[in-house]
This record gives structure tokens, sequence and C-alpha cells, in this order.
């Protein structure tokens, strides 16, 4: 090669170095940007559910009613803020009930959270029914109801596959005793008496362990006295006891009211005993007995009074004789049904 090939090469290596050492130490390009990648709804962030609230005009119709349905009622009742659980559960009124009725004043303890529709109902079924019942079975009013639930957003017997029970629309109040002036109790688990149910099992168990019934014997029939007379049937020999005591065959004798008479052969006095006319001898007659005092305490008769009543007021009125879950209160609720039918069980 000659000088000027010599010269025009290292010119040229000169001039493609730079590029060379910039090729290589420019980062590789990134790769190509894809569009995001939608994902479905399960995959997706979940947003928080606007909250369901009631509206105004709701509100303002439901506190209209209560002041019309509780303005002439003996009522304490507190108002309470609107409640909304969900699509379905609360009240746009709820009110929390103190006490119901003026001398007595009837007490609930603990104070429930029910509508105003249910305080109307509650004031009607006891001064109309439970107040008269237990004055006659209890001796005295009722001031105080022992209340087990009322409002609680959640199915019926809190199943989880039932229907909406009418707590959680605050429409219903579980009762479980009812407390007289006098102090007495009644509660619907201890004073009910047995139910239904349990008169079926008893008797399905007492027929299980009956013992085997054994064949019937036959009836004896006694001789006539014609043939005890003719001889035809021996008399019993006087025992032991009896001759050591003196009775001899022949020996008669008496008692106030009775004749004994161990004869030794036929007579024409009686072979049997007999009673004789009463002596009417004189002495102080006794006493007749006097009538038992009735006194009132038959909780078993106001409770189920009570429970019988409810059900012409309320839409809904469990006891224990419903199930095994009603057997220590009174369910009693509102219950809008079709047709003006009444669950009373």
């Amino acid at each position: 090669m000659s000088v000027r090939g010599w010269a025009t090469a290292a010119v040229f290596c000169v001039l493609a170095t730079p590029g060379a050492s910039a090729q290589k130490a420019a980062p590789p390009e990134p790769a190509a940007k894809s569009w995001p990648r939608l994902l479905p709804d399960k995959e997706a962030a979940a947003e928080p559910a606007p909250a369901v609230v009631w509206s105004r005009a709701e509100i303002e119709l439901a506190q209209a009613r209560c002041s019309a349905l509780l303005k002439s009622l003996a009522v304490v009742a507190v108002p309470e803020i609107p409640l909304r659980e969900g699509a379905e559960c609360g009240t746009p009124a709820p009110m929390k009930l103190i006490s119901v009725g003026r001398s007595p004043q009837v007490a609930l303890s603990p104070p429930p959270i029910v509508t105003c529709d249910m305080i109307a109902a509650m004031h009607k079924w006891l001064e109309r029914d439970v107040q008269p019942l237990a004055r006659k079975h209890l001796g005295a009013p009722v001031i105080r109801i022992e209340t087990m639930s009322s409002y609680s957003c959640r199915n019926a017997y809190g199943r989880a596959n039932s229907r909406l029970s009418e707590h959680g629309r605050a429409n219903a109040i579980d009762i479980g005793a009812f407390v007289t002036a006098r102090g007495q109790t009644a509660m619907v688990v201890a004073d009910w008496g047995p139910t239904a149910r349990d008169i079926q099992a008893a008797a399905a168990k007492g027929e299980a362990e009956k013992p085997p019934q054994q064949p019937p014997q036959p009836a004896y029939s006694p001789p006539p006295p014609k043939a005890i007379a003719a001889g035809a049937v021996p008399r019993p020999a006087i025992s032991a006891p009896a001759v050591a005591l003196g009775f001899q065959p022949g020996f008669a004798f008496s008692i106030p009211g009775l004749t004994v008479d161990i004869s030794g052969g036929a007579s024409d006095r009686t072979q049997n005993l007999g009673l004789t006319p009463p002596s009417r001898l004189g002495g102080p007659k006794e006493a007749s007995a006097p009538a038992a005092a009735v006194v009132p305490g038959n909780k078993m008769d106001f409770l189920r009074g009570a429970h019988q009543t409810a059900c012409r007021i309320f839409g809904t009125v469990l006891g224990p004789e419903a199930n095994n879950a009603h057997k220590n209160h009174f369910h009693v609720d509102m219950a809008e049904r079709k047709a003006a039918t009444v669950v009373c069980e």
C-alpha cells in the first residue's frame, strides 16, 4: 500500500472510533410501550359504595307520622337519629321507648329502639289487655317490662340465608318478663308451663318405658249366701292372731257404728260385717273447713292470656309454642302481611 493509502486508512479509523465508542456506551432502547391492560371487575380495586341515606322528604314524612300517632298517647319516647344500614335495615324516624301508660307508668328495661307504629301498638296492648290480665291473675298491675332485643340489622332467627327480620326495621320487640307493682315477676321461660312439644315428648317417653301388659285375670265371683249357709262352701278358719286376742267362735263384739260377729255355726245373726245406724251421742261437732281463699298468682294464665291478646294487635306473635328459639321470650312485631293474615304461635 502506498503512503497515500496508509494515510487515508488512518484517517478513516480515527473518524470511525468515536462512533463505535458511542454505539457501545449507548443504553439499549426500551421495549415498545403497550396499552394499559383492562382488569375485569373482580380484579379492579374495590371502590367504597356510596352510603345509602334517607332523603329529607322521607325523614320529614316519618316524623310527621310519629307526631300524629303519639300525640294523644301516654308514652315517653325520645327521638333518635335516622337509622340506615345497607339497602334494607333502618328507619327514618326511630324512637327510644322509655315508658308506656300512666298510673301506673310501665317502664321498658332496657328502652328499645322502635318505630312509632310499634309504640302505638304497645300502648294499645298494655292498656287494653295486659293490665286487666295482670290485675286478674297477679293481683297487681305491671310496672316494668324486661326487654331482650329491639333494633338489630339481621335476618330472621339470625340465619344467613333467611329473610330480613323485623328487628332490622326497628319494628319488633322481644319480651322476656313482666314485673308487677307487688314485686312478682312473670318470666316467659319459667312460668309459661309445658308446651305442646313437651307434653308430646313426655307421652312418647312414657309409652316407650311402659311395661308390657299382663294378660287379664278372670274376675272373682263370690258364692251365693245360701250355699254358705248350707255348708257347701267351707268357712275360713279363724286366724291365729284372732285366737290370741280371745276371739272364739260364737263371740261377737261391736264398735260404735260397726258390728262384728265371729260365729262358729249357722245362726240367725248376719254372717258378714255390717254397719249399724250411727251413734247420736252429743258432743262438740267438727267445724266445717273454711273455703280456701283465692290467692292471685297464676302466672301461667297471665302469660298465655297476654300472648293470645297480642295476636289481635301485632302482625307477628311468637312464644314458647312456636319453637325452641322463642322458649324464653315473646316476639311481637308490626310486619305487613298480605290478606291481613297474622302469625300467632
